[in-house]
Formats: C-alpha cells, structure tokens, sequence
C-alpha cells in the first residue's frame, strides 16, 4: 500500500466510530461492490464514516499519508475500476429532515431517492429528481440532475440550498449563496475534486401529482412510431416530458414484456397549479396524437404521484454489469431517427439493451434560475446507450463494440457539451473539452485548486 503501512489503518479504524477495511479482510468486497457490477474496484481501503466526525478525521489521516479519496454512495458512476488509494462510503450518513411549511429538506449523502420521496409525498411535497430511483440524492445534486419533469422544473441542482462538505483539510463548511458562494456554485453541477458533501439542504415542489407513466409498443410499431414521436416532440410545450427508448427486455421481465423488443414511449405532463381533472384532460390532450397512431402492449400512463416518479423510466433497482455511453445533440431529424431504427430498432439485430433518445429544452435552458456550474443542459436532445454485458447473450466486447458504432453514427448532430452524468467515466479529453464551457471549466480549476490544492480527492483528468 503506497503512503501507509498496515499499523497507520489500524490508527485510522481506532479514530472512527465507522469501519475501515483492507484488501482481503472480511466486508471488503460488499463494501466496494457498488450498483454498476461491470466495475470491479480493489482500491487500497474502504472507510465507511458513521458521521460527518469521521469524515473529518478520515480526511485528515488522508492527507497526512497522501491517500487519495474517492467518495462514493451508490456507486451509480462507478464505470472506472479503482486500483488504489480510499474508497470513502457514503452509505451511512442517512439523516433526512423534512420542513413541511418551508418547503424544504435536509438529506445526508448516503440516501437515495427512493429513501427520500416516500416521506416527501406524505408532507405533500416533491422533489426534483433523477430517472432512477436508487440514485444518491447528493450524487445527482453534484451532476447537476437531468430528470423526467426537467422540462419543466429543471434540474436537481436548481433547487439546492446548501450543502455541508468536509475540504481536504478535514473542516466542515457550510456552502450556499451567502456563505462560501464560490464552493456552492461549484458543487452545484461541478461533481468532484470538492470535498466530501456530508448533507445537503433541498427546496422541495408543492406537488403531489404529475399525470405521466409509460407506453410500451411492440417490434412492428416502433421504427413508425420513433419518426412519429419526433414530429410531435419537437413543438411540445415546457409542461410535457417525454423521450423514447428502444428497449431489448430480458426474459424474467414481467408479463408480456419478457424477451421482447419494444419501444418505451416516456410521458409526464407537469401543472402545479391544476387539479387532479385538469392534469388528467391535459395530458390526455397533448397525448392523444401518438395514442392515435398504434395500441401499446403495455400502458402505464395515468395520474402518477410524487413517491412512483421512478415508473416513469422504469429504470432496474437491482445491480447490474451495464455498459453506458451518453452524449448531448443539438438537434435530433428523421435521418437520426433512421440510423436508430438501423441499429437497434424492430428489425435490428442488437445486444444493447436500451438506447434513448431524450427532449431537453424548457426550464434547462432558462436564464432566470441562481448561477451554477451545471454543462450539457442547453442540448436540444440527449442520446444514452446502455448495454447489460451477461455472457454469453450479450458478451462486453459486443455491447462495447455496438455502443461505439452508435456513438460513431451521431457525430453530426453531437452538442459541444454533455453533461457529466451522460458521461460515463469520462475520458481525459472529455473532462477537458466537453464537460463544462470552457469559462466554466476554468474557474472549476480554480475552486478545486482552492479547496484541495493537493488533490487529494480523486477525479478522471
């Protein structure tokens, strides 16, 4: 072990209420499997702080023996095996406090968002949150938070207020507008080499329902009904979310869906203001004319509240070895639309199991909303490509190499930008030139210079 020697950890687990483990000792590898199973790290240690105490005190013994840091919850991002150094384990800073008639809660970094909107519904609230439901609350938040309603309501990041976080040096700050404003702006779409956010204060939505859900079509509709959604997403209004995935289903699916090949229509139209009623005859309206073109197989759509966002997407709450590659399109046509259908649509041959094709625009690129370092978020489309690498159905140098011919197809219409959370881990070049704006990756340079002028939080560039 580079730095330490075994009698410095066992110093590190005697200053801790947490765990510390070691390559080889019992818990380590639970410890270090996070949900993406494709990525199998063997970092040096894995330190799980019971509070924000151990942070600190972690931090500090990090830095006395120049042991890098890579934080982690879920371990959702984890596309890059760790190899050395500290894997630091969120998963037990779970306090959540919600302030109904603020409007507002207070989330530690080990909840998900799942752990999180339940209560929030019961308080008659919602959150603005990602697609998938196991996603960390303060991961998302650091990314920025591209979700089914941003549209509408833009992206997790907006709505945060504070955050706690423990710098290199191992001192808690509180970060927001007032207090440390070159910090908050930074861990509000800047998503590492900050520090270790340990909570994070979130303004919440007076909303208890969208009407929204999903339409699966089956291998004879979905290349006609790709083209067709494109015509009618592009003039939408900011209150409709949608996007389309062409979807190859394993066969334990449920139902009808088992080992078939379908195109997952996904909808949710957003009013604060209106009633159970008017959302429901709004929707309906603005949906009506792809209800017109074919019958789905399946049809999820209705008034949906804030605790089942998730079945939106639809996304798997099991782990899961997947391959990823997303990008940002500044525009999206028929001819895209066609390569699609050539790759993996009803006709198509593919192991990729999901390949999407998003609406942005709306409240992502409005100008109003508190200054942050969120990128990629004034793409008019995002693409994600997604590939479960099981041998022997869907082997990884396949899923890898069909990813890359999709990713090679959408050059033409690839934004300059892409947000980090579409990355996957992202390559040298792409931390550098397409992550951020380049005033914007610069004064991100700066503020982590700042805070960790020894990096010891680890980060890809």
């Amino acid at each position: 072990m580079k730095g330490f020697k075994s009698r410095d950890v066992t110093s590190l687990g005697h200053q801790i209420r947490g765990e510390v483990f070691t390559r080889g000792t019992h818990g380590y590898r639970r410890e270090v499997s996070g949900f993406n199973l494709l990525t199998a790290s063997s970092p040096d240690l894995v330190v799980v702080p019971e509070d924000e105490a151990d942070v600190q005190a972690i931090l500090r013994w990090a830095a006395e023996h120049d042991c890098t840091v890579h934080p982690q919850a879920t371990g959702h991002g984890a596309y890059r095996p760790l190899e050395a150094g500290m894997l630091l384990k969120t998963t037990r800073l779970n306090r959540l406090a919600i302030d109904q008639e603020a409007q507002r809660f207070t989330v530690g970094a080990g909840l998900t968002w799942q752990d999180v909107v339940p209560e929030l519904h019961a308080a008659g609230l919602m959150a603005v949150s990602g697609s998938a439901a196991t996603v960390s609350v303060v991961g998302l938040l650091l990314g920025g938070g591209i979700g089914p309603l941003s549209r509408t309501l833009g992206v997790a990041s907006d709505y945060a207020e504070s955050f706690r976080v423990v710098n290199a040096a191992g001192e808690v700050l509180v970060a927001d507008a007032e207090h440390h404003p070159d910090l908050f702006w930074a861990l509000r779409g800047g998503k590492v080499g900050l520090g270790v956010v340990t909570e994070a204060t979130v303004r919440a939505v007076p909303l208890s329902h969208v009407y929204g859900g999903g339409l699966f079509f089956g291998a004879e509709d979905m290349d006609r009904l790709a083209h067709a959604w494109l015509d009618w997403v592009t003039d939408l209004p900011d209150a409709v979310n949608s996007s389309i995935a062409f979807l190859r289903l394993p066969p334990e699916a449920p139902g009808p869906l088992g080992g078939a090949t379908v195109l997952h229509l996904r909808f949710a139209y957003v009013d604060i203001e209106a009633s159970h009623d008017e959302l429901r005859d709004q929707g309906e309206a603005y949906l009506a004319p792809l209800r017109a073109l074919g019958t789905p197989i399946i049809d999820t759509i209705g008034l949906l509240p804030g605790d089942r966002l998730a079945e939106i997407h639809a996304d798997p709450t099991d782990p899961v070895p997947v391959w990823e590659w997303g990008d940002m399109l500044e525009s999206a046509d028929h001819d895209l639309i066609e390569h699609l259908v050539g790759q993996v649509g009803g006709k198509a041959q593919s192991v990729l199991t999901a390949v999407e094709l998003r609406r942005l625009g709306g409240a992502l690129v409005r100008d109003d909303l508190s200054p942050s370092a969120v990128g990629g978020t004034r793409a008019a489309f995002s693409l994600l490509v997604l590939g479960v690498a099981i041998k022997p159905v869907a082997p990884l140098v396949a899923v890898e190499t069909a990813g890359h011919m999709i990713r090679d197809l959408v050059q033409p219409w690839s934004a300059s930008e892409i947000n980090y959370h579409w990355a996957g881990y992202p390559t040298p070049e792409v931390f550098i030139n397409r992550l951020w704006p380049a005033e914007t990756a610069e004064r991100l340079s700066e503020v982590r210079s700042r805070y960790d002028p020894n990096r010891l939080f680890e980060f890809g560039n």
